[in-house]
């Protein structure tokens, strides 16, 4: 049995002027067609400051495009971009796309040696860098390929007759994939499914166009590549980055986003300070919060949702231009990431979600063996465990790598019981592993952080904390079987160690 939803399945969350707008494009010369239509709009924050109009990003986009066709790179070859969060980013990575080349993203953090053996692997023909990050280039400078820097790149005159006619499953650009399971991975997203993934980003809200946005994820990651900046610019919204983290709230106060799209982690963050300050600490004007990239414990739905902010839990892989689920009704099903967005399909094998659809993947680039592993039949096997409400709402509840095998012969998935000691609100997040007792025996242990702005408020004594905590993680068992029993407990005192998507780095050897 397959389920898939169609989009007039979202109507019913959008007002009716929101829902006409929605409609479909199929490449990026598509979406800068669209952009014209808000020409005079603010767009972009400048990186020196104020913000650009959609004219203006456009003429800087079709100077790029117009640079790189007027070099030695063919259209389908990879062009890198390597800047960081900005302005620049955004014009570079459209240009690139909208001259027919295939823009890789590549990670502004990378060092100079790191950079050179990536340019080999995703055999590039060009690399558009931020002058700020120009020393990391010296190594290429023996390599043939072009280097230019932004300013460089877009000092030229552009039009529109520069963008080069794109059909739909031509590559557009290639993404990072977390390496959560392992090393990171290019993956290849066609037009169609970039554009696919960046429409999914406007369901299940009341209203999705003409919304500010503060970005503050990494724009080399396809949560911040796709559901920030390509839905901002789709949807006529603005859009600003935080380039330092120190002045994240005094820049929230100046541009009042009226949406955030984050990872746990922050909206943790954010909630904690909008109950101690009120929502003038984030500016005063959050409308709607897009939480995914990790886990998303159902307190935070609860909670943002119970203080009139719409939170929105969702999955996406990067596999799938990001965005696969939204949860449109996250205050009555907050343990849901929700309804597959439209253009897709997904069946459960042995309890692995796999998927098909418009917004998935070409391949993986240059990883023969990956992509001969990564797909059955045409579907793409997410190596999550998943399961279905009689709606059809998607809940995720481990993955296929880290199930637990007992020596009784049981499966154990550690993420299904961690979602369930999570639902405790002092709970900030778990971690499921196994280990031996005292006497040798297999056993699952929990390690446990707790979520000190609750743990304040229930006025626990100190000295009878930990046996609070233990007795009450301990009583999950009873929502469990009797193989799946937590037999120790460890607070820790220290967050997890996480990827940069915020994701708790499970260890690779369980004892």
């Amino acid at each position: 049995m397959t389920v898939s939803f169609k989009k007039e399945d979202f109507k019913k969350y959008s007002s009716p002027e929101n829902f006409a707008r929605i409609v479909d494009v199929k490449t990026v010369p598509d979406l800068l067609a669209l952009m014209k239509n808000y020409a005079s709009a603010p767009a972009v924050g400048k990186d020196g400051g104020g913000t650009a109009s959609y004219a203006e990003l456009l003429s800087d986009i079709y100077a790029v495009a117009a640079f790189v066709a007027g070099k030695d790179a063919a259209k389908g070859e990879n062009v890198g971009v390597f800047c960081p969060n900005g302005y620049a980013f955004a014009a570079a990575a459209l240009g690139v796309m909208a001259s027919g080349r295939t823009a890789v993203l590549i990670p502004p953090q990378l060092d100079d040696k790191t950079l050179f053996g990536f340019s080999k692997k995703y055999a590039l023909k060009g690399l558009i860098y931020s002058e700020e990050l120009a020393e990391k280039t010296t190594l290429l400078r023996s390599c043939p390929l072009f280097l230019a820097d932004y300013q460089t790149a877009a000092a030229g005159k552009g039009s529109e007759a520069d963008v080069a006619a794109a059909a739909e499953n031509d590559p557009a650009c290639i993404i990072m994939t977390g390496g959560t399971s392992g090393r990171s991975k290019g993956a290849v997203l066609s037009h169609t499914a970039l554009m696919c993934g960046m429409i999914n980003g406007c369901y299940g809200l009341d209203n999705c166009f003409d919304l500010t946005y503060y970005c503050l994820m990494p724009l080399t990651h396809v949560f911040g590549f796709i559901r920030n900046l390509l839905t901002a610019l789709y949807s006529g919204s603005c859009i600003y980055f935080n380039r330092d983290k120190r002045k994240m709230f005094d820049e929230m106060k100046a541009y009042k986003p009226s949406i955030l799209v984050v990872v746990p982690a922050l909206a943790e963050l954010f909630l904690n300070l909008f109950k101690a300050y009120g929502l003038g600490f984030l500016g005063g004007n959050i409308r709607h919060m897009i939480c995914g990239a990790a886990n998303v414990p159902p307190y935070l739905s609860s909670e943002f949702n119970r203080l009139g902010v719409n939170f929105c839990a969702g999955y996406g892989l990067t596999e799938f231009a990001n965005m696969v689920s939204g949860n449109p009704e996250s205050a009555r099903l907050p343990e849901s990431v929700g309804m597959l967005f439209p253009d897709q399909e997904a069946k459960l094998v042995n309890g692995e979600l796999y998927l098909r659809g418009r917004n998935m993947m070409t391949c993986y680039y240059a990883e023969p063996e990956e992509n001969e592993t990564a797909f059955e039949d045409g579907w793409f096997k997410t190596g999550d465990l998943a399961r279905f409400d009689s709606e059809g709402n998607l809940y995720i509840i481990g993955r296929v790598k880290d199930v637990i095998v007992l020596s009784n012969g049981e499966n154990v998935s550690p993420a299904y019981i961690e979602s369930k000691i999570n639902e405790l609100n002092f709970i900030q997040d778990s971690l499921v592993t196994e280990t031996t007792s005292e006497l040798g025996a297999q056993i699952l242990q929990a390690e446990v952080v707790l979520r000190q702005s609750v743990v304040r408020a229930m006025n626990v004594p100190q000295e009878e904390l930990n046996g609070f905590v233990e007795k009450s993680v301990l009583d999950v068992n009873k929502k469990l079987y009797d193989y799946e029993r937590i037999s120790k407990v460890v607070i820790r005192d220290k967050d997890f160690d996480r990827t940069p998507a915020m994701k708790i780095i499970r260890p690779k050897k369980v004892y």
